[in-house]
């Protein structure tokens, strides 16, 4: 667990954008080479964190796996990560270990940590609590790379993206933080703050409904930038191939305001564009 202090960037409109990516899985013959050119673009202009799984690894299920066979391709993946992340390394707040990182780790050392070294920017282990600062307040984060599945088998897409959502905040709200990010899911996940309704007595002793502020924060799961196991099947029997269908390629982005509060939350594809905004839901 890695502590850290950031301090926002806050520009004439009050604002600081945070850019949060995942699932880069250099190696993986799907990998979008444009959608990570677009994001280390943006990524110079702006302060952002990196949720792990910078290379594809090869799982040790795979038949195929060879540690003398694939060392090259695992070295070269590694490097290539490496120098990508260097080029937007002044503004990185750092780089949080993945399961796939983690997976060539165990016969050729830490491998999200030589590439934070290499690349120069701060190694946040697995798990991080990072603090934004404002100029007028301030405001802790929760950040990991993730684990687990998201993806409900059954249900209509707005239900199973609901389920998504529950899930996610069931995750991270069990860490005591005003917002929380994860990748892993190779999905856009947004649960934003709201209020609900509920029951109680006013006053006079009669049942009244009431706004209750009952879920206040923030939470995301940056997608990858890879599209999906499924067109590429020969490439090894990997867990995720049964937990994954097509995946999201893009990135999040965080805006906080002087108070050093989210105040939205952007899903951005990979070609720079926004694909939806998520403000808080806050009735009364």
């Amino acid at each position: 667990m890695r502590r850290k202090k950031v301090k926002l960037n806050i520009n004439k409109s009050g604002t600081a954008t945070i850019l949060a990516t995942s699932c880069w899985h250099l190696g993986n013959p799907s990998v979008s080479d444009e959608g990570i050119h677009k994001f280390i673009t943006k990524a110079k202009r702006h302060k952002w964190i990196h949720h792990g799984d910078v290379v594809e690894g090869i799982m040790r299920s795979d038949r195929r796996f060879s540690i003398e066979e694939h060392k090259d391709t695992i070295l070269d993946c590694i490097h290539r990560g490496a120098e990508t992340i260097k080029k937007a390394k002044d503004s990185c707040i750092g780089l949080i270990r993945g399961n796939h990182d983690e997976t060539p780790s165990r016969d050729i050392g830490d491998v999200a940590e030589y590439i934070a070294r290499t690349a120069g920017i701060p190694y946040l282990s697995s798990t991080a609590f990072i603090k934004m600062i404002g100029t007028k307040g301030s405001t802790t984060g929760f950040v990991a790379h993730g684990n687990g599945g998201s993806n409900p088998k059954s249900g209509e897409p707005e239900r199973k993206q609901l389920n998504r959502q529950i899930w996610l905040r069931n995750l991270l709200s069990q860490f005591d933080a005003d917002w929380g990010g994860i990748g892993h899911c190779h999905r856009y996940i947004v649960t934003v703050p709201c209020s609900e309704e509920k029951l109680g007595f006013g006053d006079a002793g009669n049942v009244v409904r009431a706004p209750v502020l009952s879920k206040p924060c923030w939470y995301y799961a940056a997608p990858s930038m890879f599209t999906t196991y499924d067109l590429h099947a020969d490439v090894g029997n990997y867990a995720e191939m049964a937990l994954y269908g097509a995946t999201d390629i893009g990135w999040i982005e965080m805006v906080f305001n002087r108070d050093g509060k989210i105040g939205c939350i952007r899903e951005v594809d990979s070609t720079g564009k926004t694909k939806q905004e998520h403000y808080p839901k806050i009735v009364g």
